[in-house]
């Protein structure tokens, strides 16, 4: 029996467009608690995604030169400047920090294709589509849950 994306996809997808502030996308991530957000336009076609990782370095990649709270330069984060920062984050639009190269499934995908891609693209997350609409989403989570739902509905049928 072939298992397809449709099969263990959340259907209900939590979404934000371009024009959605960078502090309305966290509130959505803590609220729903989720890894990352499809971006849409008005038809709810997908146009981007906005992950966790893209928020948390939102002022790097607006700000290459804007280096203060990275390791790398192993500089202590400044107080005053992370405030006024996140203060900032209102004013930011999605649109400015979202992913626009992207994977993505199809209803029909098979389940090995998305375990694939997750672990060769190193994905948590990647939206289900139909006629480029998000329908969508399957994540780790996902298919662990469908391995444990299944695997419990085995055991019941063997006894």
């Amino acid at each position: 029996m072939d298992l397809f994306a449709r099969d263990i996809m959340t259907k209900k997808v939590i979404t934000v467009t371009k024009d959605n502030s960078v502090y309305e996308a966290i509130e959505k991530l803590l609220t729903y608690k989720i890894n990352c957000l499809p971006v849409v336009d008005e038809e709810g076609h997908l146009i981007g995604m906005v992950t966790e990782t893209d928020l948390v370095y939102v002022d790097r990649k607006l700000n290459p030169s804007n280096h203060y709270a990275y390791s790398e330069l192993n500089v202590p984060v400044n107080k005053r400047i992370l405030e006024r920062d996140i203060s900032h984050m209102k004013d930011i639009k999605i649109g400015d920090v979202m992913s626009k190269t992207l994977t993505t499934l199809r209803e029909d995908s098979t389940l090995e294709s998305a375990i694939d891609i997750m672990i060769n693209k190193k994905i948590k997350t990647i939206p289900v589509l139909n006629n480029s609409k998000v329908c969508g989403i399957i994540t780790r989570r996902d298919i662990l849950k469908f391995y444990i739902k299944n695997g419990l509905e085995l055991a019941n049928t063997k006894c």
